[in-house]
């Protein structure tokens, strides 16, 4: 079982963060805000049925929840930036 989700997000933030020149980029505030994104939305888990994974993916793949998530993802790099875990560089 997996969410689905999790690869999604994943990219939307590594082409969202590549654009934000002063965006941190390190390991744990990155994750932070994955970890932000995945507890504001729904999880879309499969149980590892072809069918299901394929309904899930086409989901994933409709431009209206890109939008959606590139919206949550983009919140989460911006407040993970003003409140990094790590001391400035």
């Amino acid at each position: 079982m997996k969410n689905l989700l999790e690869d999604t997000v994943v990219g939307i933030y590594l082409d969202l963060v590549a654009k934000m020149p002063g965006a941190c980029t390190c390991a744990s505030c990155k994750e932070d805000a994955l970890a932000y994104v995945l507890n504001k939305t729904r999880p879309r888990y499969s149980g590892g049925t072809d069918t299901g994974m394929a309904l899930i993916a086409l989901d994933l793949q409709k431009d209206q929840t890109r939008a959606q998530l590139a919206v949550i993802v983009l919140d989460a790099i911006q407040r993970v930036a003003a409140n990094p875990r790590h001391p400035a560089h």
